[in-house]
């Protein structure tokens, strides 16, 4: 039953995806649309696999797409605070507010890790970041070719390729210890359903 949950889940949220979209894919750039569309098609991917094969995909492509869809979540504090006017209105709440949880539900519930060594936890925890960072990479190359940012959250005046890196570094920092936080609750979470 969970992995008919999970593709129609999944389905659910490619949905609010073209729907918010309105099935144009001139802004399929923008992280809230590949982050919703990715985790959506995992969803639909796990919940097959798990229909066939009896097995789930492995955990690490949900510690992929995790950071990416929460950091998508995270612009929901920008609005909240001022810093930053983000489209709320329709499937977009869905996409920032709603869908990110889902996905987080599904990976704390019915996702199991087996951490065999301190090795494997740190590598998890550091190779998780590896999606949002190339989608980084990606908006810097966009700017050095257009002059903007994605979502214009840092000036782009004098955003020279050192201050870039900076950014990279922090960014990487904070998905590195987010990526740690959700590991810590997975496993604490596995433990107490296992009992």
């Amino acid at each position: 039953m969970t992995n008919i949950v999970k593709i129609v889940i999944g389905l659910l949220i490619i949905v609010s995806v073209l729907l918010g979209y309105n099935f144009s894919f001139s802004y399929m750039y923008q992280l809230t649309f590949i982050s919703n569309s990715l985790s959506g098609i995992l969803l639909i991917i796990d919940g097959i696999v798990g229909l066939i094969r009896k097995k789930s995909v492995p955990a690490m492509l949900y510690q992929f797409v995790l950071p990416c869809i929460l950091t998508s979540f995270c612009c929901v504090f920008f609005v909240i605070f001022g810093w930053h006017d983000f489209n709320f209105s329709g499937m977009f709440f869905f996409m920032h507010a709603i869908n990110p949880f889902v996905v987080l539900a599904f990976y704390l519930f019915t996702v199991s890790i087996n951490v065999k060594s301190k090795k494997n936890y740190l590598l998890r925890i550091f190779t998780a970041p590896a999606l949002a960072m190339l989608y980084l990479l990606f908006d810097y190359i966009r700017f050095l070719n257009t002059g903007n940012l994605v979502y214009g959250l840092v000036s782009t005046e004098n955003l020279t390729f050192i201050k870039a890196l900076i950014i990279g570094v922090c960014y990487y920092a904070s998905i590195a210890f987010m990526s740690y936080g959700l590991l810590d609750l997975k496993l604490y979470v596995q433990k107490k359903m296992k009992k």
